[in-house]
């Protein structure tokens, strides 16, 4: 649901185009994909983001807001240096970048067009040439996805390597049912994160549909989440649970990201059980995000507990 984009520093660099006003132009037609459908990888671990802002005086004026909003959005996902030095010139960063594609593919390596020249490889495109490019066009708002684990994992491998925060929204998840049985799946991967991420569960308080709608207790659901709850401590996770008045709508809603999830976060053992995914807007994302929050809504929730470590 996110792209991942390694940037050469000679974007910023209107001298590297065929015409320097072409800066004007091609920089701010990067911002909105950069700032909601992607993260940009900082190469050299760190040291690409630390050479666009100490050199920004010499680069276009757009340089220092596009990295410190990136920063701000927690959008640079930091990479481990693949060479012994820091990259100097723009064909260093350009290798560099290229080696870290070989470690974790990146959808694809932003050039100047005159870096461009040097690199022949279909992974690296001019700034200038990017809308003709294959795997620029290939961007989607949506993904279609079999309802197994593995492949929601491979869908969110990125959001769950980047997110600080992760809202799981279904109205019947319930771990200790068949359909949920590998939700932990989901989540133990995230310890081992650095930084780990707060995680919440947010589901409605009753339990099947019509004549067979049930109402657990606060009890009952504390019993129905123990087992996830020991498999986040094995792990050293903590997740919050939310149980809230009935609703319908399912998603996953993070600081980087909002995916509506239509058929939820269940799994089935049916072959080719398909469901399209869909990446939110920036407004709708907040709007979902507000409504689950219990500060916002406190007469809708009826209980909040703590499971894992």
């Amino acid at each position: 649901m996110l792209d991942e984009y390694a940037l050469v520093p000679d974007i910023f660099d209107p001298a590297a185009y065929t015409n320097n006003v072409l800066a004007d132009a091609y920089l701010p037609f990067l911002k909105e994909p950069l700032f909601n459908e992607a993260i940009v990888r900082d190469i050299h671990n760190g040291a690409w983001s630390q050479y666009c802002l100490s050199n920004a005086a010499n680069l276009h004026r757009l340089t220092k807001e596009i990295i410190r909003k990136l920063i701000q959005n927690n959008r640079l996902s930091r990479f481990p240096a693949q060479s012994s030095d820091i990259p100097a010139h723009a064909q260093d960063w350009c290798n560099e970048s290229l080696r870290s594609h070989t470690v974790t593919p990146l959808t694809g390596i932003i050039a100047s067009h005159s870096t461009k020249q040097t690199f022949a490889q279909a992974e690296v495109a001019s700034i200038e040439m990017l809308t003709g490019t294959n795997w620029w066009q290939r961007r989607s708002p949506s993904v279609t996805v079999d309802r197994k684990t593995n492949t929601y994992l491979a869908v969110l491998d990125r959001v769950f390597h980047q997110a600080n925060s992760l809202m799981f929204i279904d109205p019947n998840l319930d771990p200790s049912s068949r359909n949920y049985r590998e939700f932990s799946r989901l989540l133990t991967p995230l310890s081992q994160r650095q930084l780990r991420p707060r995680i919440e569960i947010h589901r409605s308080l009753c339990q099947g549909d019509g004549r067979a709608r049930t109402f657990p207790t606060e009890a009952d659901w504390k019993v129905s989440f123990a087992g996830l709850g020991a498999d986040l401590h094995a792990c050293g996770l903590t997740a919050e649970v939310f149980l809230w008045d009935d609703f319908h709508e399912r998603y996953l809603i993070t600081d980087i990201v909002g995916v509506s999830v239509p058929a939820g976060f269940d799994v089935t053992g049916k072959k080719d059980d398909w469901s399209t995914w869909g990446r939110l807007g920036r407004e709708d994302k907040d709007k979902i995000q507000r409504l689950f929050d219990p500060a916002a809504r406190p007469e809708s929730l009826k209980w909040h507990f703590q499971i894992g470590a």
